[in-house]
């Protein structure tokens, strides 16, 4: 990240941080504020594992219930975006009827068996080259396990940082490095076969 970029990040981690303070202390303004903030993000990167929208809506409104029933209790929380999604995804890929929203949630590995789906218009196309730039990210993608795209997803769609990642998936950082760097080099050798560039 960039000096500008990394100051906008910082600021919308503390701005996060006050919301989540505040819907600690049963502000229902922050909550519906982090329910809007944060919706649309966690709808699709929910359908990236769920495909099915219904379930995913209803799996995102189940966990703000449960955050607000909860709230006396939840812990201090500084990557709020991160922990929502890692949330959500805890209870996609698990369903846990007896969420713990403390620092004890149930951990993921990147060995876990699961479907994430990511497709070309996950990525910004021009409109000139549209279909067959969408053909050969299809080839690109296509080589990827499930945890490779939802790094990659992860990493470059929501630009999260290698720690919030590691939150997410509640693994290493070490672990999450090591994936991004096989997996771009993956892509790279893919991209020489195809003779697609990308940086």
């Amino acid at each position: 990240m960039d000096s500008k970029l990394n100051r906008n990040h910082n600021l919308q981690l503390k701005d996060d941080q006050c919301l989540w303070r505040a819907l600690k202390h049963s502000d229902p303004l922050a909550l519906n504020k982090l329910f809007n903030k944060f919706y649309e993000d966690l709808f699709f990167y929910g359908l990236k594992l769920a495909g099915n929208q219904d379930h995913v809506a209803d799996t995102i409104q189940d966990l703000f219930a449960n955050i607000w029933e909860k709230r006396k209790n939840i812990s201090d929380v500084t990557h709020v975006k991160a922990y929502m999604f890692t949330s959500l995804r805890n209870r996609l890929l698990k369903p846990n009827p007896s969420d713990n929203f403390n620092r004890t949630s149930t951990y993921y590995n990147l060995n876990q068996d699961y479907n994430f789906n990511i497709s070309p218009e996950d990525i910004y196309i021009d409109n000139e080259s549209q279909n067959e730039t969408a053909k050969i990210i299809n080839l690109m993608l296509a080589d990827l396990s499930p945890k490779q795209k939802e790094i990659i997803y992860l990493k470059f769609y929501s630009n999260y940082s290698n720690i919030e990642i590691s939150r997410i998936l509640s693994t290493k950082k070490q672990s999450v490095a090591n994936m991004l760097l096989r997996t771009i080099k993956l892509l790279r050798k893919k991209q020489k076969q195809i003779n697609f560039p990308i940086s």
